[in-house]
């Protein structure tokens, strides 16, 4: 059995231990609990392989593996910077496209998720080309948040539960042709706000594309409360890194991720922070 495959399992005996002990507890104890647990008994609960997490080098649920030591720093440095100011709604963006900008979020959720004082949620905004589906290997016809504006489903039926403990994923769906209206829409901008205020000490990571690509991710960081930026070494151009620092909030911006660094051998072609 691979690392990536036990890690999993335990993350699922975890989860299913979690349930059940909210389904005998009393109110009053869930009134005290610090941490409030996704209801995955109401969620969709889809397993995934630990042989596509491994080829699409989604190594955070690992805990033997080298990288994800990286992806606990990046967690720390972003925890210390926010928990003060309550600020738990996150975008990760590009610059260009094809850095892996949504590779990053994946694993940034999982690690975040394995922090002990909150759970995770992880939503794909990418409507122009919706990843995160893929990289967890959750179907080519699930349904996101496409059908969510498209089709008025309600978000409980939308939501995803990949069996790891305290992470829920909101995937986009299929692509929409009006996106970037989408995006701008007073609808996107109450979801945001209902997922922020929906649990208090929940995390929320937005994968959103890159910001030279499309106006959606700018006109999106327009609800969050901070941006993660990914570069890809020797890929992302200095003028894009420029362009972009002249469009974004700066007061908003956390830092960049580089990703398929040379510098940390053996660990070549993963991240830097």
């Amino acid at each position: 059995m691979s690392k990536i495959k036990k890690a999993l399992e335990k993350a699922k005996i975890q989860g299913f231990a979690i349930d059940r002990q909210r389904g005998l507890q009393g109110s009053e104890t869930e009134k005290t609990e610090q941490v409030a647990v996704p209801k995955y008994f109401q969620t969709r609960v889809i397993e995934i392989s630990p042989e596509i997490l491994e080829k699409n080098k989604i190594v955070a649920i690992d805990e033997d593996h080298p990288v994800a030591d990286q992806f606990k720093l990046l967690r720390t440095k972003i925890l210390h910077r926010t928990r003060g100011t309550r600020h738990n709604t996150i975008q990760v963006s590009g610059f260009d496209s094809e850095e892996g900008k949504s590779m990053v979020s994946v694993n940034l959720a999982i690690s975040m998720a394995k922090d002990t004082r909150q759970t995770t949620l992880l939503v794909d905004i990418d409507f122009r080309k919706p990843s995160v589906h893929k990289l967890l290997g959750l179907g080519n016809n699930i349904k996101g948040l496409k059908d969510y504006f498209e089709n008025r489903l309600d978000l409980e039926e939308i939501f995803v539960s990949p069996g790891i403990d305290k992470l829920t994923v909101l995937p986009a769906g299929r692509k929409m042709l009006n996106a970037t209206e989408v995006i701008g829409s007073s609808k996107m901008e109450a979801l945001v706000k209902e997922l922020k205020e929906r649990y208090p000490d929940r995390y929320i990571i937005f994968d959103s594309p890159g910001l030279n690509t499309c106006p959606d991710p700018l006109v999106f960081s327009e609800y969050v409360d901070a941006i993660l930026l990914v570069a890809r070494s020797d890929f992302t151009s200095q003028e894009s890194i420029k362009t972009v620092m002249n469009l974004v909030p700066r007061d908003k911006v956390l830092g960049t991720v580089l990703n398929d660094s040379r510098w940390f051998e053996p660990m070549a072609y993963y991240y830097r922070y």
